[in-house]
């Protein structure tokens, strides 16, 4: 059976700028960039596409050896979900890559899929307010006297 995966949201929010893909786990403070083939790969994967269909769609556009692709994304999708990014898609995704993926234009030179991980910002990321609120979200402050849930 094939895995397919989604982003592991709420906790997990992402925005694809000018070819780049940056992800955060807004549980761990932590923020993430992936470029070049790791944006096409990640928009593949948090559009509900298996390892095996994102590696296929590299070796169409980029002409890489189907088992050099196929390791490389599952190294990806290793790095994903070794940081909460994203989970196991039990009812199945369509396959199909969201946002810029399919239509990032002519290929430059194959690399493999990287993700980069940036923990400078943690402490300022875990004490924004909406962290600080009750279950009925932000703006709205947590009472004084209410114990947090």
């Amino acid at each position: 059976m094939t895995t397919r995966f989604r982003v592991n949201a709420p906790s997990v929010v992402d925005e694809t700028i000018d070819g780049e893909a940056v992800i955060m786990n807004l549980d761990t403070g932590h923020y993430f960039s992936a470029q070049g083939t790791g944006c096409e790969v990640w928009n593949w994967i948090a559009g509900g596409s298996s390892a095996e269909e994102a590696s296929l769609s590299l070796v169409r556009r980029y002409r890489v050896r189907s088992d050099e692709a196929l390791a490389a994304v599952e190294r990806f999708v290793a790095s994903l979900l070794k940081h909460n990014l994203i989970r196991p898609d039990q009812e199945g995704g369509d396959g199909t890559a969201r946002g810029v993926a399919p239509t990032l234009g002519e290929p430059g030179a194959y690399s493999p899929p990287a993700l980069q991980v940036y923990t400078d910002m943690e402490e300022v990321l875990l004490l924004d307010p909406i962290h600080e609120v009750a279950s009925s979200g932000w703006p709205m402050p947590r009472d004084a006297g209410v114990p947090s849930a």
